[in-house]
């Protein structure tokens, strides 16, 4: 009787823990194309899922070309803002890097933008740059997904 008190009592807190994860309505994408001819061609695409919780850096790392990596990291903060609607701000940021271990932020060339979070409709950065010889354009948007985008 006891294993089942606390088999269902874990499975509660479980479930509880995942969904109130899930309630994060900030998405975010990493683009990348090549060069082909005078046209960008779309060559990957990567969904990430950025943590909100202060000042937890979420850091994406993607291999590229080479020894070459894409780091796109986000960092939302409850201080670094002067807004009239209040703090809570999302910084984004995307770098290219032979070092594995890094975050966008704390790389040379890096692309970087920070946006109030309660008027948050979408923000991206970009950035050229050539990775085993090819031009790449890089892209690093996200945006709430409780608002409705026009198309």
């Amino acid at each position: 009787m006891m294993k089942l008190a606390v088999t269902t009592l874990l499975c509660l807190l479980l479930g509880t823990a995942a969904s109130a994860q899930d309630t994060n309505a900030i998405r975010c994408v990493v683009t990348v194309y090549r060069l082909r001819g005078e046209r960008w061609k779309l060559t990957q695409t990567i969904n990430v899922r950025p943590s909100l919780q202060e000042e937890e850096l979420t850091n994406q790392r993607i291999r590229f070309d080479g020894q070459s990596y894409l780091f796109a990291s986000v960092f939302p903060t409850d201080e670094s803002m002067n807004s009239a609607k209040g703090p809570d701000s999302l910084k984004i940021g995307l770098a290219i890097s032979s070092r594995r271990k890094a975050n966008a932020f704390d790389l040379p060339n890096n692309a970087v933008a920070e946006a109030t979070l309660a008027t948050l409709d979408t923000l991206r950065v970009e950035r050229n740059a050539y990775v085993a010889g090819r031009l790449r354009l890089t892209r690093f948007e996200c945006w709430d997904s409780d608002l409705a985008k026009k198309t």
